[in-house]
């Protein structure tokens, strides 16, 4: 018997039409990441990541190095692609050893494979999208007592992004229930500390900067029952209206040999459910989470995976084809305008456009009031940027200053606000603005306002 999960008897043979609707629904997913990920604007959190790519380390000040490294190697939308398509195998394959049969295989593929944050992880590149792939590829090699492969894929899950330790505590937690730990175990442990050792030496390099932040990013600040209600109304967002409440049953009710991959799926929902009491936090904290509960999904009654599968999909084709093809009208379209418009910035990589005479050589780099705003200029502007006027610490407080030469000029560029007086008291002169607005389908998306910042002072 296998440690923990066990080996499950074969599912009885399902009807027919829940393999072909599996592989209905894998087919749509695919074409709507790819549809999204041709016909959408590389968004902040994208191009912040992107900028981390153009100076690879072993840390940066919000997470961990992976996903950097993974879009200097492959590209933003291709890591996102790839490492979609890897998890969605993953599952594939997990599943398929969790009941020894290949129809509940592909129902927890295609189940996850509409999950809505498992479409966003697949689509955007963030840390949740190598964080997904390495979670599920180590709860399969855990499972096989695959211990070498497990501590690989476990330290990979933590260069990915700090909540990789849960899986870690979920193994835990399944050794305590059983009263034993595999000697193997320990290799793995091994394996996934050393991996993790230069992040823990870069943050020790750095004051703690990155353990700090998401310590007070994810249990800092003023909650309540307001922001856990937030928490839950996400969960049923990017989790699904069905799939979230099945999810509980699972754990709570699931075989007791699939107890590790229960505890997988606990531990996110717990650990950031109980966050959301202290602060307001984001909806795809627990995706993770998911991922086990797909598995777990595709051996329960098949009427619950018809129901999780259809109304995440509908959540899906909703999102999707409004991003694509808008129809309702908001007054503050968030989704719209977090995935279009940023690629008008590239008409700052040519100044003489918006201030004649300006040419690109003169121009030392753009300012910005945020991290966000000034990685959309970097990515496809292609000039160097940094941040001014109270930004939001990030990264970009770690790297070196933005160099300006006397004489030379910079531009100040933002939605809302004027250059702020320290930075402007640093020029001879301001010149603006001008508007750069940014449009889809017929919809202003963005108004950027561009300054120039003449002759800089001695």
């Amino acid at each position: 018997m296998r440690f923990v999960l066990g080996v499950a008897e074969p599912l009885p043979t399902r009807a027919p039409s829940l393999v072909t609707l599996s592989l209905v629904l894998l087919a749509v997913s695919a074409g709507v990441r790819l549809a999204l990920a041709s016909a959408t604007d590389i968004y902040f959190d994208e191009a912040y990541y992107w900028q981390w790519a153009q100076h690879l380390d072993w840390g940066y000040y919000d997470h961990p190095p992976l996903v950097a490294w993974l879009i200097a190697t492959l590209g933003v939308r291709l890591t996102a692609l790839l490492c979609g398509a890897g998890t969605v195998a993953a599952v594939w394959g997990l599943a398929r050893d969790v009941y020894g049969d290949k129809e509940a295989a592909w129902r927890a593929a295609a189940l996850w494979s509409v999950v809505p944050v498992g479409i966003l992880s697949g689509v955007w590149a963030t840390p949740d999208t190598p964080l997904l792939l390495c979670w599920a590829l180590a709860l399969w090699a855990l499972y096989r007592e695959r211990w070498v492969l497990a501590g690989l894929a476990c330290g990979l899950a933590l260069l990915s992004k700090y909540p990789g330790v849960l899986l870690a505590a979920a193994f835990v937690a399944a050794c305590v229930r059983a009263r034993r730990l595999p000697a193997g175990a320990w290799l793995t442990a091994l394996l996934g500390v050393l991996l993790f050792l230069p992040v823990v030496l870069w943050n020790a390099r750095h004051d703690w900067v990155g353990f700090a932040f998401q310590l007070k990013h994810g249990l800092g600040g003023t909650g309540g029952w307001r922001t856990f209600g937030e928490f839950l109304a996400g969960q049923l967002a990017l989790g699904g209206p069905v799939l979230l409440p099945l999810t509980a049953v699972y754990v709570l009710r699931g075989p007791r040999e699939q107890f590790l991959l229960r505890a997988a799926a606990a531990a996110p929902l717990l650990l950031f459910g109980y966050a959301s009491l202290r602060t307001r936090g984001e909806a795809n904290w627990p995706a993770a989470a998911y991922l086990s509960a797909c598995v777990g999904l595709a051996g329960m009654r098949p009427a619950w995976f018809r129901a999780a599968a259809l109304a995440n999909l509908a959540v899906v084709l909703a999102v999707g084809s409004h991003l694509l093809f808008p129809v309702l009208r908001f007054e503050r379209d968030v989704p719209l305008a977090r995935t279009h418009g940023w690629s008008v910035l590239s008409q700052l990589s040519e100044p003489a456009r918006l201030f004649p005479g300006l040419e690109r050589e003169d121009v030392a780099g753009v300012y910005a009031p945020s991290y966000q705003l000034a990685s959309e200029v970097a990515t496809y502007a292609r000039l160097p940027t940094d941040t001014a006027g109270g930004a939001r610490y990030s990264q970009y407080d770690l790297w070196p200053d933005l160099v300006v030469a006397p004489g030379q000029d910079a531009l100040w560029l933002s939605e809302d606000r004027p250059p702020p007086e320290d930075l402007a008291a640093r020029f001879a002169s301001v010149e603006g603005p001008v508007e750069l607005p940014a449009d889809f389908r017929g919809r202003r998306v963005h108004t950027f306002s561009v300054w120039r910042l003449r002759d800089a002072k001695p």
